[in-house]
């Protein structure tokens, strides 16, 4: 699962002798405030200030990001997205349990991707909550919460197994452009367990999803294309995918590189 994710100098301001007065309490609330979005906002978060990127939460510096974040939620208890800000920050450090209670915090209040991160902390042990979380962010229109929702059918987290309804809610991420859902697909149709073998179908939504930096799609598609099915066997489109994806750091992917070019070698 998929959990939604600059560095500053200091969260302090320091008064120093030069007849500069200390900011004022909401100055200082804005402060913390921007520097927790700043270093602690999720890049699925429609909620986030404009012009943030957001952050992947193995990427978030927790020495800076939580002081900044405890200090702007405590002085904004009801704000949602702060809450779930520091969740992500509090489960990045290891505190999950403190986590947790935030997430349910800010999911409760209406926050779509803290609804997603509530469900996967549940994904395995409370399968029927985590179900109706993404469920609820799903319909608010997330992402995540879609893509989610979308697995749970697919593999029977918290539901039964319907494929109808997991093709229908990935298909709705996908459109939204996430990578994943086209590859989770695009995974379905070329497995030919939920649905009878779908090899065009397979790879239409492979190539959709490398077209959007999937690197595990880059592989299968690869694979695809060095064993000719359902196209013309292409050893040399197959290498320039396993590279593409190794070149943004998939161990599978170098893994054939090397395979194909020792290959190479050995007919030389």
């Amino acid at each position: 699962m998929t959990f939604s994710t600059f560095l500053l100098t200091s969260v302090f301001f320091a008064t120093i002798a030069t007849g500069l007065l200390a900011p004022s309490n909401k100055a200082a609330a804005q402060d913390s405030r921007s520097l927790c979005d700043t270093l602690a906002s999720s890049r699925y978060d429609t909620t986030r200030p404009p012009g943030l990127a957001g952050v992947e939460q193995e990427k978030i510096d927790t020495a800076k990001a939580l002081p900044a974040c405890r200090d702007a939620q405590a002085k904004a208890p009801a704000d949602a997205r702060l809450a779930f800000q520091l969740g992500r920050t509090l489960m990045q450090d290891g505190k999950e349990k403190e986590a947790l209670v935030l997430f349910e915090q800010a999911a409760t209040a209406g926050h779509p991707t803290a609804m997603v991160n509530l469900g996967v902390a549940l994904h395995e042990t409370k399968p029927d909550e985590a179900f109706s979380w993404y469920s609820r962010a799903a319909a608010l229109g997330d992402l995540l919460g879609q893509y989610n929702l979308g697995v749970a059918y697919q593999d029977g987290v918290g539901t039964p197994v319907d494929v109808t309804q997991a093709l229908a809610w990935l298909q709705k991420s996908s459109n939204q452009g996430d990578d994943v859902a086209a590859y989770n697909i695009a995974i379905i149709h070329d497995e030919g367990t939920l649905v009878p073998e779908n090899t065009d179908k397979a790879l239409t939504y492979y190539r959709l999803a490398v077209d959007r930096g999937n690197t595990d799609a880059m592989v299968n598609l690869g694979i695809m294309y060095e064993k000719g099915e359902g196209v013309a066997a292409d050893v040399a489109t197959a290498l320039g995918l396993y590279k593409h994806a190794a070149g943004l750091g998939d161990a599978d992917a170098k893994a054939e590189v090397d395979r194909l070019e020792a290959d190479d070698d050995r007919q030389e």
